[in-house]
């Protein structure tokens, strides 16, 4: 069974709710031009993408800075009093300072206690502190006070997700959708809770119905081809060209989506074509320069394509990118180690070790190196620390047998 597993993205592509609050001037938290990716992340794949938008909204320029010493401490109930409120709310969960923007949103809440939006603000804020109990009572506030608000509706079917409350989720969803029975990202919503819920086939359906409605709705042949990822026949060996017609879409609608390369690439991987998976790889390099994702991707395809220069250079890069990448320490580590150069293999074993003194893996493969050097002990002593580590069944069975190996 998938989960869906709730942070905080791009609010849903609909319709931001119409309230108005004095003395406002930027945009409410979470709120996107119809056509923005889902909010919840379904464990489908590991990042969703930043999916194409079809009707941009001009940025509205940003409040000037507030902070809530400079408001009076029992301001006059008024929507301009909590206008204030507002503007402190959102400058501070700009700058990720949670605490700080709920006590804003809660105090201008205090002073106009109808006003739909701050209740909306203060459920973002819930979401990115991972409370989805407070931002399921918000959104449904949000629905008491404007039971039209489709976006309301979406997304406390989508925390309600999180919460693997899948009957309900789906009600909320279902509603949304009678309110606008037009808006595809609301199927695709509706579609990646019901995959996360274990029922693919009617997902598929779904992510259908969006494309009927909107042909040229990027999101619906994304998430359809992670859903006919998820149905592969295990014994399937060829390309899956379901998924790779879906995935090219999006890459003709956005030819700029790293995701979507990302995608094609593991889809020509579980096919057999290196070839193609490297070319999208690259592709997605220069799409984005500094995407460390795709970089290991590529790094880990090169191993297995035993060219281990080209292995070894996005390592390095990533290295270059992000000094304490521990996955990159290890994969560099490993290309030393077929390489049989192990010395260089336990330099990079050892400094990922530096930087997590915990990491199981680093240990396991140095404890590898030094057995290959014909250093028992140092190997021994590694991976006795890593069994001591070890929180996995799976994990301890694996170390054990390196261990009898070695003891024999």
């Amino acid at each position: 069974m998938f989960k869906i597993h709730f942070k905080p993205l791009d609010c849903l592509s609909l319709i931001v709710i119409a309230v108005s609050l004095t003395g406002c001037a930027a945009n409410p938290i979470g709120s996107a031009p119809p056509g923005g990716p889902p909010t919840a992340t379904v464990a489908i794949e590991s990042a969703a993408p930043v999916l194409p938008t079809r009707t941009p909204v001009e940025p509205t320029p940003p409040p000037p800075t507030l902070a809530l010493h400079q408001l009076s401490a029992s301001p006059t109930p008024t929507a301009e009093a909590a206008g204030q409120y507002y503007k402190v709310g959102l400058q501070a969960y700009a700058r990720k300072e949670y605490m700080a923007a709920l006590l804003a949103f809660t105090q201008a809440i205090q002073l106009d206690k109808r006003n739909a939006l701050l209740y909306w603000n203060r459920a973002q804020v819930y979401l990115a502190q991972g409370d989805l109990d407070g931002a399921i009572a918000d959104f449904s506030t949000v629905i008491e006070l404007d039971p039209g608000n489709i976006a309301a509706w979406v997304h406390r079917g989508e925390a309600r997700a999180g919460q693997e409350q899948y009957a309900l989720a789906l009600l909320d969803l279902e509603h949304a959708i009678s309110l606008s029975p037009n808006e595809p990202s609301v199927y695709v919503n509706r579609g990646r809770i019901m995959q996360a819920s274990g029922n693919i086939t009617a997902s598929l359906e779904i992510f259908s119905r969006a494309l009927e409605i909107d042909p040229n709705y990027a999101p619906a042949y994304y998430y359809r081809a992670l859903a006919y990822v998820a149905n592969r026949p295990a014994k399937q060996l060829a390309i899956d060209r379901r998924v790779i017609d879906d995935l090219s879409a999006v890459i003709a609608l956005e030819p700029e989506n790293v995701d979507a390369y990302l995608a094609r690439a593991d889809a020509y991987i579980a096919g057999g074509d290196l070839d193609a998976a490297l070319t999208d790889l690259t592709r997605a390099t220069i799409v984005d320069p500094e995407n460390i994702t795709v970089y290991l991707k590529r790094g880990q395809l090169q191993q297995i394509r035993r060219d281990f220069k080209a292995a070894l250079d996005d390592f390095d890069t990533i290295l270059e990118l992000d000094p304490e990448s521990l996955t990159a320490l290890v994969g560099r580590g490993q290309i030393y180690f077929d390489q049989a150069q192990y010395d260089r293999a336990i330099t990079n074993y050892t400094a990922a070790l530096r930087i997590d003194p915990q990491f199981i893996d680093s240990y396991v493969q140095r404890a590898r190196a030094y057995a290959k050097q014909l250093k028992r002990d140092l190997a021994l002593a590694d991976l006795k620390r890593a069994l001591a580590l070890a929180q996995q069944p799976a994990d301890k069975a694996t170390i054990q047998a390196e261990l009898d190996r070695l003891t024999k």
